[in-house]
């Protein structure tokens, strides 16, 4: 008899831990099928999610979702940058730009008053008010500059890329941070139209009057995607369409540039049915009005001459090959670790004194 009670007992205790364990897969379920992640992204990148409890953020202000914002791009009006590295998870993100870095944003802003100036991150990223910050302050002192986040989800999310990155291929990069980057920057594209930059540029001079949609050349065979603007709507909606469809459908996780100059090269020269370069850029009507700019608008010096933008040596020869650019791309990639000290009589430092005053002297004192 106490053999038996202790059966039906046994059989009722599996019962309900199967009933739990039923209603505890229907609630996991239920949570992915609502929510704009899957578990794999949720499991192997809590970097890109908000997970961090409030007692663990006490003291610091998020910096506000772009689309949830009640000051929203204006379409067409707007320069964006991005930082995308994945951040630890199990600490707060707090800003933190380097003085190249803001210099880019700043040099934008600054030669460009009536567009609004956006850097969007990728991760959760908070600011302190006891954080003392002297890059920070130079940015926050422009009208123009707008610091912001956002959920990579919620953001691909009503785009045609959007079932794509719920599928997580992206996440499986060998280059993480690059190949994010150039998703998000073609996603901006399409969603708001304007100008996309690279966080390792210096702007020269005004784009206000530049017609949006063109990219700029390399060389005699590529493009470059460091600098890339279209319209929010016709051919330049059209390009940001195309850009996505072939981002999804070539998607490379192992090769460095194939999601981001070899894709904006193909997708360019087979929208304006033309692989010569120099054909291109002779006649817009090529490309139905999309512009190819030559070498010279963003591209003067190719990157294995990124030195000499910061050895003494080169300052004269370098500023007269940039004369006529409307910005200077500095190679990150390359470029990265090598540093000089604020003063220092360069090129460089020559652009940075004149287009991000308050970053270069916010940065005194230390390497730039």
């Amino acid at each position: 008899m106490v053999s038996h009670q202790k059966t039906i007992l046994f059989g009722s205790s599996i019962r309900r831990r199967h009933i739990l364990l039923s209603i505890i897969a229907f609630i996991i379920i239920l949570y992915y099928c609502t929510s704009e992640t899957s578990p794999a992204e949720v499991f192997q990148y809590p970097c890109y999610m908000d997970s961090l409890s409030e007692s663990s953020t006490k003291g610091l202000e998020r910096l506000e979702d772009v689309l949830l914002s009640d000051r929203t791009p204006p379409p067409g009006r707007s320069i964006f940058f991005h930082e995308t590295k994945c951040h630890p998870s199990d600490r707060p993100n707090i800003f933190n730009l380097s003085a190249r870095q803001a210099c880019s944003i700043e040099s934008a802003a600054l030669n460009n008053p009536n567009f609004q100036v956006y850097l969007l991150f990728a991760t959760p990223t908070y600011t302190s008010d006891d954080q003392k910050n002297p890059i920070l302050d130079a940015l926050r002192s422009y009208k123009n500059i707008n610091l912001r986040s956002l959920n990579i989800w919620r953001y691909a999310k009503d785009t045609p890329i959007e079932q794509w990155v719920k599928k997580g291929d992206v996440f499986q990069s060998k280059f993480l941070t690059e190949h994010m980057s150039d998703l998000l920057r073609l996603i901006t594209l399409y969603r708001f139209g304007g100008i996309y930059m690279d966080l390792d540029v210096v702007v020269l001079r005004s784009m206000e009057l530049v017609p949006l949609n063109y990219v700029g050349a390399h060389d005699n065979v590529t493009l470059g995607n460091a600098v890339i603007s279209v319209e929010p709507r016709g051919i330049g909606h059209e390009i940001s369409e195309l850009f996505l469809d072939y981002y999804q459908k070539h998607y490379s996780a192992d090769v460095y540039v194939s999601n981001g100059p070899t894709l904006v090269s193909r997708v360019v020269k087979g929208f304006c049915n033309h692989t010569s370069m120099k054909q291109m850029q002779e006649d817009p009507k090529n490309c139905r009005g999309f512009k190819v700019f030559n070498e010279t608008a963003f591209y003067p010096l190719q990157w294995p001459q990124w030195q000499h933008f910061i050895l003494p040596e080169f300052k004269k020869d370098t500023l007269e090959k940039t004369k006529d650019s409307y910005l200077i791309h500095f190679w990150n990639k390359s470029s990265y670790q090598k540093l000089f000290k604020v003063g220092t009589d360069n090129a460089y430092g020559s652009y940075a004194s004149a287009n991000c005053p308050k970053t270069y002297a916010a940065a005194a004192g230390t390497d730039f």
